[in-house]
């Protein structure tokens, strides 16, 4: 039940993103950012296979743990990708509104990530030492 709040809670802050801006002004550089964004997303679904992904943190029963493509350098490359999307529509066309989104966005995915990785740490005995070597979203970083 938690996981499915927590995706609608998601998808509800990127559909408000997307409603508060105004797709015809958008400066060239947005366009960039959110094509890295989609590469990244895409990118990351292909390496996981249909069948393993699942929308909602819980994982894929019969799933397999994927630590190979976007995966070798951090550990959710759908989640970074979602902050890309984000960050260029709040910079492309910056407001108050679409600030606060965003943080909520933001609180939104972290809680997520950290309960999908309790998740994940049951399911897959490797998981752990995974995260060890990998970061969460920026390579090196975070």
């Amino acid at each position: 039940m938690k996981g499915k709040i927590l995706v609608t809670i998601q998808f509800t802050c990127l559909a408000l993103l997307a409603i508060f801006t105004n797709w015809l002004i958008l400066k060239w550089w947005v366009f960039i950012l959110l094509s890295v964004s989609a590469f990244l997303a895409f990118w990351a679904m292909a390496i996981m296979k249909y069948g393993n992904f699942n929308i909602v943190p819980n994982p894929v029963e019969d799933g397999t743990m994927v630590s190979s493509g976007p995966y070798k350098l951090i550990r959710h490359p759908m989640y970074a990708s979602i902050f890309i999307f984000a960050a260029a529509l709040l910079a492309g066309q910056f407001d108050y509104v679409k600030l606060a989104i965003s943080l909520a966005l933001l609180a939104c995915l972290v809680v997520k990530m950290s309960f999908e990785e309790d998740l994940l740490c049951k399911h897959y005995p490797g998981y752990k030492a995974y995260m060890g070597n990998t970061k969460r979203v920026i390579p090196f970083v975070w």
